[in-house]
């Protein structure tokens, strides 16, 4: 159910502020088109973008570049670019509305600064950058990872000018305008389709892959994004992919590799460097595979990653930033770097429903007029916060704003920890995360939760710090404890096996049903779906023992659905194998489904017998065992020790918030119920804990001292999510290198098993790397490692001198498994590191249990009433166009037009396209007649695809030449103003032709 503050309606007189003027998202209206005009294909590219992303014919600036496609000078830079698009902008009054610039083919992609080779997209996002320094004001970006509307967020380095620019260009017109059709054809398609992010074997240029575990794990607490880590080096035969990173200097991609949306590119040197000779795969394969977008270096950026897209991309495009954005949030140091796609793509972007109440089209308006709209967001966890009033493509003013309102009320629960925040004034959804996150780390909160913030933007993320998930704490507020009674608590544990919990997260975007399946305790299930509770159909099988996620698509075809599981408990008995070593040994591996505690022990006469190990954490061990000598046979049992768990730990920690007492439970091996007491002797059960070990989260809000609520809060999930990365440690040795050189590798499993391995040089030969490699083959050859318990070497490389260097990973994902220790060795004098013993946990953030929580802003519907003088407006013949912006950093657009005509005065115009059809040979000079109603004209203008056409004075009427060449091929509108000498304007309807090859 969703709560019902959530589905609040705000219903306006008329504006309510015009503070807080933020826009952002990404639509034409804030979109400008660099068109070259001294180019056919430029031209061509250029007008079919506007006409895809209906770009108002103001908006496309052209200039005139006879030069070639790939390289300019600064000065060539500043004159023939930025300077036209900078006036353009002042003069056309669209500074303060455009974040986007398209370069349409044919401009150079490579602008030189001095002897700096800068990408021409870059320059124009945050300006030309002098040096490759370290010194942020030099070349860092601090857009990136800000998750900010870009309006509030613009790069500090930038000069007075940062756009969100790329480049639509390719071999062909057709190639890139099939660019600009895959960007299109991916918004709001919400894609099921992976992202695939390839670790290559080339050393040198896969080096990106540290990053992918954080992004993997973003995007799995999101829920709405695959992303899949893979050591490949070919992207060949793939299809139906939503996205693709990698390094490689040469590569092939399938002709369909990509849905439409897609992002996809590649570390190398030169993926940028297009339509010349060039060893290595560009940009352009993505491109040509079906990606809406890619990035490439235009000159060498060495294998430094920040100069490239961390995979954080795709956890930006799940939230629904376009792909522009998700570009420049994923770039720390662009500089070098060319963006070429469709930037407005946002295949996850989910934009509300709106319409214009109470008056019709091409309604005639005089005076002040008064206009309804009604707008609807798409659920409730997009609010709708703004209202921006666009006349004829131009912003007019801002309707409304409902932003953060001072004294609202944000809570959260943390396992059942109350913390509230009150929302300050003046307030940013930037600054309530911000603030929120600073309470959540003070000391008597995350001393008490064992939990760390981190604020990204609007969203704050929450990562649990514990090394033990049995040791997280769990509170309670007792609402019954105040009739001034001291109770008594206790925690009593359920019995096993504990039943499967079934819950479910309702609906995805395309009517399918979202279950989970909770599992305490290993066992099978069969996952069932009826539509009568009679007949039951299994619908998915879990054999694995551990939780499931599963989406039922067959859900909307029938009017209502039943669901069920039906569990059989995995057998707890651990399962023992036995294999004979050289020398007398044997080698015994016990493997348990479950978590119940066993004792490996050993018999000569199956009578007495004795303990060899114990493992109690349940699963799997491995032991080698050596008889003495002269004994006749020798027998191995595991045998279940059975012992009860140590009961659960309470304390009273004091009164809460919300009035009660709040009580603390911590130590619990398996789910609880909490009860209370007054004479210790009758007790009340308050509440039921199924998932020890995990920690709950909720969110809400309330108007609290704010009047109306606008402010709101939302976890992802309702429990934190376990990693799915695996611990790692990089290990390495360097120094003097000869014959008898040693190395040795310890590990300590978890379940305290030690396992050495050493390998010595016997070669002249041989390097540093060639012994590196006999370990680490050794280590992943042995069988006591290879189990969910072991380790892995990965990753191995040469390093400075002579070195070597190669991770050490855990086999299983999550903090618990990179509990292993490990201790490397070696011969005096080669420096090791580390030195000494240490945890498989150098990527500890990405291993710790993790959730989001986002913070938005406005309301679920906006009824609007408001007045437009339209007097302040031409009579004749104009666009209103409304555009509702989400209530959170994305700020996906919902708008609605309406054609209206105002007549405030007698004057009149005409407008006749007298040799022109609907559509037309582009080859042409054609002819379009404009005549007004009166003798007092003092300047007749006519309008098309970039603006101002051409003019005439003190005529009432006049005969404009149009060449067709000078506009391309593509649509094109047709409209003209006509100005009196009493200063009187008029404005004539839109006509439109298509220009044809």
């Amino acid at each position: 159910m969703v709560p019902q503050k959530w589905l609040q309606t705000v219903v306006l007189a008329l504006a309510l502020s015009h503070a807080l003027a933020v826009r952002g998202g990404g639509s034409g209206l804030n979109t400008v088109v660099v068109i070259n005009q001294a180019s056919s294909n430029s031209c061509e590219v250029g007008n079919y973008f506007c006409e895809r992303r209906q770009v108002p014919p103001d908006n496309v600036i052209y200039i005139s570049w006879t030069g070639d496609n790939t390289s300019w000078t600064n000065d060539d830079f500043q004159t023939n670019l930025l300077t036209p698009l900078l006036d353009a902008l002042e003069d056309r009054q669209l500074t303060n509305q455009v974040d986007y610039v398209v370069l349409s083919m044919d401009i150079p992609y490579q602008t030189v600064y001095d002897s700096v080779v800068n990408s021409t997209t870059a320059a124009l996002f945050y300006g030309l950058k002098p040096d490759g320094g370290t010194n942020w004001l030099g070349v860092t970006n601090s857009y990136a990872a800000s998750e900010a509307a870009f309006d509030q967020a613009r790069p500090a380095s930038a000069p007075s000018y940062s756009f969100l620019a790329t480049m639509l260009t390719d071999e062909s017109a057709s190639q890139a305008e099939q660019v600009v059709d895959q960007g299109v054809g991916g918004d709001g398609t919400f894609p099921q389709y992976p992202v695939i992010l390839a670790e290559s074997s080339d050393t040198s240029r896969n080096v990106r892959y540290p990053e992918f575990d954080n992004a993997v794990f973003n995007a799995d607490v999101r829920g709405s994004l695959t992303l899949v880590r893979t050591n490949s080096d070919s992207a060949w035969g793939l299809t139906n992919l939503l996205g693709y990173e990698t390094g490689l200097a040469d590569f092939s991609c399938s002709s369909n590799t990509f849905v439409p949306g897609a992002m996809a590119d590649n570390l190398t040197s030169f993926g940028g460097v297009l339509f010349v000779d060039n060893s290595q795969t560009t940009l352009l394969e993505f491109l040509h595979a079906g990606a809406a977008g890619s990035y490439g270096t235009v000159t060498e950026p060495y294998a430094d990653t920040q100069k490239f897209p961390d995979p954080q991309n795709y956890f930006y495009q799940a939230r629904g930033f376009s792909l522009a954005e998700c570009y420049y949030q994923s770039l720390v140091d662009p500089y070098e770097g060319l963006i070429v796609g469709e930037p407005l793509s946002a295949p996850f972007a989910r934009p509300g429903w709106g319409k214009w109440v109470g008056v019709a089209s091409n309604a005639v308006l005089q005076g002040t007029a008064s206009l309804s709209l009604r707008f609807a967001a798409a659920d409730a966890l997009h609010p709708l916060q703004q209202i921006d009033l666009f006349v004829d493509g131009h912003y007019f003013e801002t309707l409304t704003n409902l932003g953060p309102a001072p004294g609202n009320v944000l809570s959260m629960t943390l396992n059942g920890y109350p913390v509230t925040y009150a929302v300050p004034t003046n307030a940013t959804l930037g600054g309530v995360a911000a603030g929120l996150t600073a309470l959540l780390n003070t000391p008597a909160i995350s001393n008490a939760t064992g939990l760390a913030a981190f604020a990204h933007g609007d969203r704050v993320e929450l990562q649990c710090l514990a090394s033990n998930q049995l040791s997280i704490p769990f509170y309670f507020t007792d609402l019954t404890a105040t009739n001034g009674v001291a109770p008594f608590y206790r925690a009593t544990y359920l019995p096993a096996p504990l039943p499967p919990q079934l819950s479910s997260s309702g609906l995805d975007q395309n009517g399918a049903f979202r279950l989970h399946v909770g599992l305490v305790d290993a066992m099978s299930i069969v996952v069932q779906a009826s539509t009568d509770l009679k007949t039951w159909v299994g619908i998915v099988t879990n054999l694995s023992g551990s939780s499931l996620d599963l989406l039922d698509t067959a859900a909307p075809r029938y009017p209502r659905r039943f669901y069920r599981v039906v569990g059989t408990v995995v057998d707890p008995r651990p399962v023992l194998t036995i294999s004979a070593n050289g020398g007398g040994s044997y080698s015994l591996r016990a493997q348990s489904a479950g978590t119940e505690a066993y004792d490996l022990e050993v018999s000569s006469d199956l009578v007495a017998w004795s303990s060899l190990t114990t493992n109690l954490a349940g699963g799997t061990i491995d032991f080698t065992d050596t008889p003495s000598p002269g004994l006749a046979c020798r027998f191995y049992r595991a045998r279940l020790l059975g012992q009860p768990p140590a009961p659960a730990q309470m304390t009273v920690v004091g009164a809460s918030g919300a009035g009660g007492t709040l009580v603390e439970v911590s130590g619990a091996a398996r789910p609880y119920i909490i009860q209370s007491s007054t004479d210790q002797v009758h007790w009340t059960s308050l509440v039921t804990n199924l998932v020890s070990g995990q920690v709950l989260a909720a969110g809400g809000s309330s108007a609290g001292g704010g009047g109306i609520l606008t402010t709101f809060l939302t976890p992802s999930r309702s429990a934190f999510l376990n990693s799915p990365a695996d611990g790692l440690q990089s290990l390495s040795a360097n120094g003097i290198f000869q014959v008898g050189t040693w190395l040795q590798l310890s590990v300590l499993k978890t379940n305290g098993v030690t396992v050495t391995l050493a390998v010595t040089n016997q070669s002249s030969t041989n390097a540093m790397l060639d012994l590196a490699t006999q370990l680490a083959s050794q280590v992943n050859a042995e069988p006591s490692l290879q189990g969910s318990d072991g380790v892995q070497a990965q990753d191995l490389d040469a390093s400075l001198y002579g070195g070597a260097v190669f991770n050490l990973t855990a086999r299983s994902p999550g903090r618990d498994a990179a509990a292993i220790q490990a201790q490397f060795s070696g011969v005096k004098p080669l420096v090791i590191s580390p030195k000494l013993q240490t945890n498989l946990t150098a990527n500890l953030s990405n291993l710790q249990p993790r959730n989001h929580f986002y913070v938005t802003a406005g309301a679920s519907s906006l009824a609007l009433t408001f007045p437009l003088d339209t007097t302040l407006l031409a009579d004749g013949s104009h666009e209103l166009t409304a555009v509702a912006y989400e209530g959170s950093s994305v700020r996906t657009q919902t708008s609605v037009t309406l054609p209206v005509r105002i007549t405030n005065s007698p004057w009149a115009a005409s407008l006749a396209l007298l040799d022109l059809g609907a559509t037309a040979p582009v080859q042409g000079t054609y002819h379009i007649q404009v005549a007004a109603n009166t003798n007092t004209v003092g300047v007749i203008k006519l309008f098309s695809t970039g603006g101002l056409l051409a003019a005439s004075t003190n005529q009432p009427a006049v005969t404009f030449a149009v060449e067709g060449p000078t506009l391309g091929v593509g649509l094109h509108p047709f409209y003209a103003t006509v100005q009196t000498t009493s200063g009187h304007s008029f404005r004539t309807a839109t006509q439109w032709v298509r220009l044809v090859h």
